[in-house]
């Protein structure tokens, strides 16, 4: 999966913006699902062995600087219905792949800076709760729990 990405990645660049949005959601879509299933039997991320994929270098490059733009791209206006899955999905492969800079592009996110819509505010304490499943994925405090049982709730 990885190796096709790193190699589509290439030819990509070429096509215009709405083709490559499409596309590239697409794939980051497929990567995820291929690495959450949806038994535990089939596997998981931990089951992953990179060392077994040749282009595994480019096809993490492209990967990566997917996910960083579907962050910069993330607005809950324009896919309302979708938002919360996709913010969810790309958080956690942001996590998975890019750990040690995520928090930083994450931060910079549009959902986070300027597009906080009401539907994503706590009734009870006008709590962001895009705010609880960031805090839940990076897990740097003591209350990224309760932030990721907050988020559910």
């Amino acid at each position: 999966m990885i190796d096709r990405i790193g190699t589509f990645g290439d030819n990509f660049c070429r096509s215009n913006y709405t083709d490559h949005y499409i596309s590239m959601r697409h794939w980051l879509s497929y990567l995820y699902e291929a690495l959450n299933p949806p038994f535990f039997i089939q596997g998981s991320l931990a089951d992953l062995d990179m060392s077994l994929m040749p282009c595994r270098l480019d096809g993490m490059k492209v990967v990566k600087a997917w996910i960083r733009e579907s962050f910069y791209s993330l607005d809950p206006y324009d896919m309302q219905p979708q938002f919360s899955t996709a913010l969810m999905r790309i958080t956690s492969l942001s996590f998975a792949f890019d750990r040690d800079d995520a928090p930083n592009y994450i931060s910079q996110a549009r959902c986070i800076v300027r597009c906080r819509p009401v539907e994503f505010h706590r009734k009870e304490d006008e709590r962001y709760v895009v705010e609880d499943l960031l805090s839940s994925y990076h897990a740097a405090s003591r209350s990224s729990i309760s932030s990721g049982i907050v988020f559910i709730l």
